[in-house]
């Protein structure tokens, strides 16, 4: 146990508080939005089978059709990948493989003695290379659907066989019939035309002028890969149809040197001024250009009560348009932040004030909603804490830590260049291949052994969903982006994606490092490994 005994078991407590989650659901779900009530929409609100769950995804997602063999041509039957309960919008290892439950129903199947010494049928899964083979258990009676346990593989089939006395611990009779699960289904797009070498010029399409994509002249540079992968060919030429553009080009104002995070302490009725500017940081050995708030990376970290009020005079000194949204903050929408939404881009040079009310406790955070895959991606993101007037909201904990996650795509020469024009990737930008931490590559932390970490994290990367683990130090969630949760849980690592803010207990019981991984499976969708 830890000095501040932050790790009991605060269940109790917690199970008849609503929280903002509870309510939220219970409202969406009364009204018909919710995941209790979802709107009709045929098989996609439904399991496989046209019963059970619904499932927030299109079926090609998580029903697969078993496929009969010459061994039994008139048999038919489904798999369904259902998700697993737990806190997070996927179920995932922790060490990235996403995880499924496994059920399937089959019909039309010949007694299995028709086909040889066999008296009934198993359901095995295995990678595409077949091995290492797993057996799921006994498929069930003609016509009838059973869950056959769980399954955390990337890629995978389903193959059921007509086997002897249950089986044994691989396949010994014929097969049946086969699953492919969708992820095996995934082709780069156009995939054969690039495999053949017809590469479109994009830049033409668009009635652009673009360098020779091989020439000197070309600002885009090498495409960054991953030790010991090698990209296509015909990926290599392809270009953005726009112009390429670094932080700097044509920038005759000033650039301050990065500073880490400041804690600011504010009170109802308080103000705090806060300007975008260019900020000159260092990540490893390189020196880059980028953009902090108050020259800040990540911003100044607001602390404020429940229930305040205070004003941010912002001044824009960067050489975009931009703004500032209060994420998940229930505010007045003339203060929302979103340009051509809520208020107009505050242009460079320009000044907008903004009134925020903070009705809920919790963790939040503040950011762009112009071009944020160039603003948010080269540092403008900071948290605000907003502190509960119950003492014990939370619950106590030896010490607590804000952290920030974040990636960052660097090149040969620096940063890779984003669009001028718009941006180059879908949603909201691009994955990094450097991993940061309140804005730096080696954050570290001293505890005692025993202590309980509360850790609020922030995921403020433009695409990338983490996978967070402690190196196996016990964690507890303990919130989320709309306050405590119900019951508490302890978890092997939490899934954040881009925006979600999560609390975290963690005991350190041990003495020794920790690391902080962020453990993800990669899939060769070619070679299907």
């Amino acid at each position: 146990m830890s000095r501040g005994g932050g790790f009991r078991d605060r269940r109790r407590e917690r199970v008849n508080r609503p929280t903002w989650r509870a309510l939220t659901l219970a409202l969406l779900a009364l009204a018909g939005l919710g995941p209790a009530s979802s709107p009709a929409r045929g098989q996609e609100s439904t399991g496989c089978f046209g019963a059970g769950p619904a499932q927030d995804a299109h079926p090609d997602l998580y029903c697969v059709a078993l496929i009969p063999s010459g061994h039994a041509l008139d048999a038919s039957g489904e798999v369904e990948l259902r998700r697993l309960p737990g806190p997070f919008s996927l179920s995932a290892t922790p060490d990235g493989r996403l995880s499924y439950e496994v059920v399937i129903g089959a019909r039309g199947l010949p007694p299995p003695g028709d086909l040889g010494p066999y008296d009934g049928y198993v359901v095995w899964a295995a990678p595409p290379l077949l091995y290492p083979v797993r057996r799921l258990g006994e498929l069930p009676p003609e016509g009838r659907r059973a869950a056959l346990g769980t399954i955390a593989l990337n890629q995978f089939l389903i193959l059921v066989t007509a086997e002897r006395g249950g089986g044994g611990r691989e396949p010994a009779g014929p097969y049946v019939l086969r699953a492919q699960s969708p992820s095996t289904r995934v082709r780069p797009a156009d995939f054969l035309e690039f495999a053949l070498g017809a590469v479109p010029d994009r830049g033409a399409e668009a009635g652009q002028h673009r360098p020779d994509p091989h020439g000197p002249a070309d600002a885009w540079g090498a495409i960054p890969m991953p030790d010991g992968v090698t990209m296509l060919p015909a990926f290599m030429r392809l270009r953005p149809a726009v112009t390429p553009w670094r932080p700097g080009e044509g920038w005759q104002g000033p650039v301050v040197d990065a500073r880490p995070r400041q804690l600011v302490r504010l009170a109802d009725g308080d103000s705090i001024a806060l300007e975008a500017v260019y900020v000159r940081r260092r990540i490893g050995d390189r020196e880059l250009l980028g953009y902090g708030f108050n020259g800040q990376i990540p911003g100044p970290l607001i602390w404020v009560p429940e229930r305040a009020t205070i004003t941010v005079v912002f001044t824009n000194r960067i050489d975009w348009p931009t703004a500032i949204h209060w994420h998940g903050i229930r505010l007045e929408n003339r203060f929302d932040g979103v340009p051509g939404v809520t208020q107009d881009p505050i242009p460079p040079g320009g000044t907008f004030r903004y009134r925020i009310h903070f009705p809920d406790p919790g963790l939040y955070w503040y950011h762009p909603h112009h071009r944020e895959d160039v603003q948010q991606d080269l540092g403008l993101a900071g948290n605000l804490v907003v502190r509960a007037s119950d003492p014990d909201y939370l619950g106590p904990v030896n010490r607590e830590e804000i952290l920030m996650l974040d990636d960052l795509l660097l090149g040969d020469h620096g940063l890779v260049p984003y669009g001028l024009e718009r941006a180059t990737h879908a949603l909201m930008g691009r994955f990094g291949n450097t991993l940061l931490v309140n804005g730096e590559t080696d954050y570290r932390l001293d505890v005692d052994r025993g202590e309980v970490v509360r850790f609020l994290v922030t995921n403020a990367s433009n695409t990338r969903t983490f996978n967070l683990s402690l190196g196996g130090a016990p964690m507890k969630l303990v919130g989320a982006d709309v306050g405590t949760f119900e019951r508490e849980a302890w978890v092997e690592s939490v899934v954040i994606a881009p925006a979600e803010r999560y609390i975290v207990h963690a005991r350190f019981e041990r003495a020794g490092p920790y690391p902080l991984l962020n453990r993800v499976q990669a899939i060769d969708h070619l070679g299907g490994r």
